[in-house]
């Protein structure tokens, strides 16, 4: 089996039953803690999270405060993310103040309302990571707030639903992980039934509406 699944007890008592089943299985995308798994394939999501704070740090030319919004604590990966993104802004820009995180379960319209929500509360944010999905709720949550100045928005993934806010500019970055080569390395792992005990490190790529054309 592959499978991107969220870090909770009783997911990891699933995969102690299909290991004792003798069927293997490889995380993709985000880990799973303690479980019997052949590999993780995927992004050392924590080094992500501390580029989108280098990324961040980098466009954001005054002090602010920055919304960061994620799918819900319960994926391994954007607990990851976030971690490594406060913990670099946090040395290396401690004049851009994280608000508290915005769960958006990965929705569009739960992320365009909830970020809608504390963008009308925090007229002074300058910046926005988006660390899992939901991008176009939080982009259209940017657009209809009509900001006179701009917001630096980085997020994950570049995909036909991250592309138009790139073209536009309501997004200067995403973060990309090459999904083809995921698979296909999470199906060598399965057929030759060879893993590793960490994980099977795949790329950080950094898209922009400068390099898009070349993807």
């Amino acid at each position: 089996m592959i499978v991107q699944v969220l870090d909770h007890a009783l997911v990891r008592e699933a995969f102690d039953e299909l290991a004792r089943a003798g069927i293997p299985v490889v995380t993709v995308l985000t880990d799973i803690a303690g479980a019997e798994r052949l590999a993780y394939v995927g992004l050392d999501n924590r080094a992500a999270g501390r580029t989108a704070g280098f990324l961040m740090g980098g466009l954001c030319r005054t002090a602010g405060k920055l919304a960061v919004v994620w799918g819900g604590q319960l994926y391994r990966s954007h607990e990851e993310r976030e971690s490594g993104f406060r913990s670099f802004l946090r040395n290396e820009r401690p004049d851009l103040e994280c608000l508290e995180v915005i769960t958006g379960i990965d929705d569009h319209d739960v992320t365009r309302e909830r970020l809608g929500e504390m963008i009308a509360k925090h007229r002074d944010i300058v910046g926005i990571y988006c660390v899992g999905g939901g991008v176009s709720g939080a982009a259209d949550a940017v657009r209809n707030a009509g900001l006179a100045r701009p917001i630096t928005m980085i997020a994950h993934n570049f995909n036909a639903d991250t592309k138009p806010y790139l073209l536009s500019g309501t997004i200067q970055a995403v973060i990309h992980q090459d999904m083809t080569r995921i698979a296909s390395t999470a199906l060598d792992c399965l057929c030759t039934r060879q893993g590793v005990p960490g994980h099977i490190g795949i790329p950080i790529e950094i898209v922009t509406r400068e390099n898009m054309m070349h993807r």
